[in-house]
């Protein structure tokens, strides 16, 4: 009956961190899209190697699975979040 126990509870601990990664990747890609926007050079070199030292850290100490919910959350805040302020740019434009 303890097997069932711990299954269970690695289970939920395994998708908790799954949930974990995609939300970091989120904020993560939102703060790197944020700070890139900056005027500041060397804030933008800092922001794009702090990105992929990050990516290339999880994928080697990570699982398959965890770093794929990174990427995830990742490209979706890169693709939300820049989608929008390139719509809001066209839209100032016009």
């Amino acid at each position: 009956m303890p097997n069932v126990l711990f299954d269970i509870l690695g289970l939920a601990g395994a998708i908790l961190r799954l949930i974990g990664l995609l939300v970091f990747g989120l904020g993560f890609g939102w703060f790197a899209l944020d700070a890139y926007r900056k005027e500041n050079w060397q804030l933008q070199i800092a922001v794009f190697l702090g990105f992929v030292l990050a990516a290339v850290s999880f994928a080697e100490f990570l699982s398959a699975g965890a770093m794929g919910m990174f990427s995830l959350g990742a490209g979706g805040a890169l693709l939300m979040w820049g989608m929008v302020k390139g719509k809001q740019k066209d839209a100032d434009k016009e």
